[in-house]
C-alpha cells in the first residue's frame, strides 16, 4: 500500500493521520464497530474527498484490531482499487450480477484486519443495482464478517445513488471539501439525507487548515516526545557506563 492517498498508513505520525484517529473516536462513541456496523460516506459534488476520507478511516479502524471491509459503491467513478492498488476486473458489480459470491471477491490487504471490496466492472444500471434486494443481503453478509464496513459512494447530488443506499445502512457520514463545498450544495445534501430517512452521524470536513494553535501544539508535542525519548535514552545509557 504505497499510494500518497494514505497518509495514515504511510505518515501515522502526522496531523492529519491523528485528525482521523479522532474521527474515529468520535464515531465509536456512536457505536461504530458494535451497535452500528455499517456506514455510508456521502459527499454533495465530485471532489469532496470521499474515497479519501473511507480509505484512511478504514485503516485507523483496523489499526485497533477490528476488522473492516471497504466497499466502493461508487459505480460510476470508482477510485479504491486505484488508491489500494489492487485488481478491479472483479468486484461489487459480479456479486449484485449474481457471478461471484462475496468470499470469491473480498481482497484482503497488507494491514491486518483491512479487506476492500472493489467496485468490478461498470454497469449501464448502478442505482438499480445499488436499490435492489442482493445489494441489502450483501450488507448483511458483510455484517456477519466484519466489525465496521465502510460504503464510499458517488456525489449525492448528482446521482440518487447514496440515497438509495442510506436506507440499508446504520448511519451516513457526510464529506464536505474545506473552501470548495458550498452551503446551498451541503444543505442540499442533508435535506435529500433526511428526505430518505437515513442517520446522519455527523460531517467529516476534509481538507481543513489547521489553525494556528493546533499546528504549534502538534509541532511542539512531537519536539517534546523526541526530547523526552532522548533524554531517557541518555539516562540509560548513563547506568550502563556506571555499571561498567
Amino acid at each position: 500500500m504505497s499510494s500518497y492517498e494514505l497518509i495514515t498508513y504511510n505518515q501515522p505520525r502526522s496531523f492529519i493521520s491523528e485528525s482521523f484517529r479522532t474521527l474515529r473516536a468520535n464515531l465509536q462513541f456512536l457505536g461504530l464497530g458494535d451497535t452500528a456496523k455499517a456506514i455510508l460516506l456521502a459527499g454533495s459534488g465530485f471532489g469532496e474527498g470521499t474515497s479519501f476520507v473511507a480509505a484512511n478511516l478504514g485503516i485507523v479502524f483496523a489499526q485497533t484490531g477490528q476488522k473492516v471491509i471497504i466497499v466502493d459503491c461508487d459505480l460510476r467513478k470508482p477510485q479504491q482499487h486505484w488508491i489500494f492498488n489492487v485488481d478491479n476486473q472483479l468486484g461489487l458489480t459480479s456479486i449484485l450480477s449474481g457471478f461471484k459470491e462475496p468470499e470469491q471477491v473480498i481482497k484482503a490487504l497488507p494491514m491486518a484486519g483491512l479487506s476492500i471490496l472493489t467496485a468490478g466492472q461498470l454497469p449501464v444500471n448502478p442505482t438499480e443495482l445499488l436499490g435492489g434486494q442482493k445489494m441489502g443481503q450483501l450488507i448483511a453478509c458483510l455484517k456477519e464478517k466484519a466489525d465496521v464496513i465502510l460504503l464510499d459512494t458517488p456525489p449525492l447530488t448528482v446521482v440518487a445513488d447514496a440515497a438509495v443506499l442510506s436506507k440499508r445502512v446504520d448511519g451516513v457520514l457526510m464529506v464536505v471539501r474545506s473552501r470548495a463545498a458550498s452551503h446551498n450544495s451541503v444543505t442540499k445534501t442533508k435535506v435529500l439525507l433526511t428526505n430518505a430517512k437515513a442517520r446522519i452521524l455527523g460531517v467529516a470536513l476534509n481538507c481543513a487548515r489547521m489553525d494556528e494553535i493546533s499546528e504549534d501544539y502538534y509541532s511542539n508535542y512531537n519536539e517534546v516526545v523526541a526530547k523526552s525519548q532522548k533524554q531517557k535514552k541518555a539516562v540509560t545509557a548513563g547506568k550502563l557506563k556506571e555499571k561498567m
